[in-house]
């Protein structure tokens, strides 16, 4: 009897163990799946790392936890950008204003709503249309950033139609009261006052060509955003995280001694990849016209 009351007492504790084994796995898969987007896209990310390694990264910027820590919401998105300096120089040098849609850039994001992890990209296609380029002046270009999307299926990588794309597209131009070091001096200035502006980093073309013994006139790209405003943009539409966040700032001077400025067009980008834009992405659209008007032209009273 004694033997008996063992035995059921030894089968219970065997199941009760089973059961909250089964509980903990249950609590884990619960964690994995809502993790799991996320982590998609950070292991995709590594893969990439692994492929651009001999290259110089620029920035990686995550735009999913940057936005979570400001309390706004947007998919897993990570932006990386890497440069050769050689590639860079090769196209500044045909036209200045390429140097807004350098230097490489890749986005590993997934949509609102699918758990699919997607690769964008800024294909030499685009450049050349955009900036009205010879071809052969993006050749290695294209051989590099078609390597590099190689490692990757093809089913992952998000191509974008261009058939509307045509010289100028989406391109905001302003020109400075300044000259070319206070122009760019002015707009560090006001970028770092905004409170919800973080500074990524910046690419100087002319020192970039300076050391490959080429000259090439003053051009320089400051890189920023703004983690909560921006991750409000993009909380629907994270394929404009490859050309609107972080923001892409081109200061240059031309050969006739002006200072001009461009960016991308929010709006524009939007339209291209979503056919539609949002509310968020016209008002910063606007922000950003006032705060850079703002810094390059002399305040005029009537």
């Amino acid at each position: 009897m004694n033997f008996t009351k063992s035995a059921a007492l030894f089968f219970c504790f065997v199941f009760i163990l089973s059961c909250v084994e089964n509980q903990k796995k249950d609590v884990v898969k619960g964690t994995h799946k809502n993790e799991s987007i996320a982590q998609e896209v950070d292991n995709v990310v590594k893969q990439l790392d692994n492929s651009i390694s001999s290259f110089n990264t620029i920035a990686t910027i995550d735009h999913h936890r940057m936005a979570a820590k400001a309390g706004v919401y947007t998919p897993p998105s990570i932006a990386t950008i890497f440069s050769d300096a050689k590639i860079d120089v090769v196209i500044v040098q045909e036209n200045q204003l390429a140097a807004l849609d350098l230097p490489f850039k890749v986005l590993c994001y997934t949509e609102a709503d699918t758990i699919n992890t997607k690769i964008a990209y800024t294909s030499s296609e685009f450049i050349q249309k955009r900036h009205q380029l010879d071809p052969n002046s993006l050749t290695d270009y294209k051989s590099i950033i078609d390597k590099v999307l190689a490692d990757f299926p093809k089913e992952m990588i998000s191509e974008t139609d261009i058939t509307t794309v045509n010289k100028g597209f989406g391109i905001v131009r302003i020109k400075s009261d300044f000259d070319y070091a206070t122009t760019v001096q002015n707009l560090r200035d006001i970028v770092m006052s905004q409170g919800d502006t973080k500074w990524f980093a910046d690419l100087d073309y002319q020192e970039e060509a300076a050391n490959l013994d080429v000259e090439i006139m003053p051009t320089i790209l400051l890189l920023f955003g703004g983690p909560a405003p921006g991750g409000k943009a993009m909380a629907t539409s994270p394929k404009i995280g490859l050309d609107a966040f972080c923001q892409k700032l081109l200061i240059y001077e031309n050969e006739d001694g002006e200072v001009w400025i461009a960016y991308n067009d929010i709006v524009a980008f939007a339209e291209l990849y979503y056919q539609s834009s949002t509310k968020p992405q016209q008002m910063i659209n606007q922000r950003l016209k006032l705060t850079f008007t703002k810094a390059i032209t002399h305040q005029r009273t009537e």
